[in-house]
């Protein structure tokens, strides 16, 4: 997977709440392997729809196999916490963030993206900003199973699109 669809699969958020480890790290620190069903594929293909409907027809279709390249999610996630600094990584490649620190700068083959995150309560919420949308992923896990939840906001999209991965803990 190129390293921008990673990203944008990861991100596309930030408080200076303490992080524990024993509180909220244990339950999202592990290895994830994409466990989604039909109807969440159908979902995210019906929400890059509704966000692209209003394009003229013949830009309508390379909008949405864009998009579907760029919401498609990783087989496998890694995620991992020490201290203050969260590693998310797919594919071979990790994206290191300091929870509730400045965003940094990510770039890869689709451009470059200020990219932060924060912990709110139980939920990893990494955001990136590309200069022309937002994506915000969200990530929470309930026993052996990781929800993430993306939301992608910008100029040339109808509405926010908004979907659901889920992943099942390999470790």
């Amino acid at each position: 997977m190129r390293f921008a669809n990673f990203l944008m699969i990861l991100v596309m958020c930030t408080t200076g709440a303490a992080w524990s480890n024993e509180l909220h790290g244990e339950a999202l620190a592990s290895r994830w392997e994409l466990a989604g069903t039909s109807d969440e594929e159908k979902q995210r293909l019906q929400a890059i729809d509704s966000a692209t409907e209003h394009l003229p027809r013949f830009k309508r279709g390379r909008a949405r196999d864009m998009l579907a390249g760029r919401t498609a999610p990783p087989q496998n996630l890694t995620i991992s916490l020490e201290g203050s600094t969260v590693t998310i990584g797919s594919a071979g490649r990790e994206l290191e963030l300091e929870l509730g620190g400045p965003p940094i700068e990510a770039s890869g083959d689709q451009g470059k993206a200020q990219v932060s995150a924060r912990m709110e309560g139980e939920q990893l919420i990494v955001e990136a900003d590309g200069g022309k949308g937002v994506r915000t992923s969200e990530y929470r896990a309930d026993g052996d199973r990781l929800s993430v939840e993306v939301t992608m906001t910008g100029a040339r999209l109808a509405e926010p699109l908004n979907y659901v991965s889920t992943y099942e803990r390999v470790e």
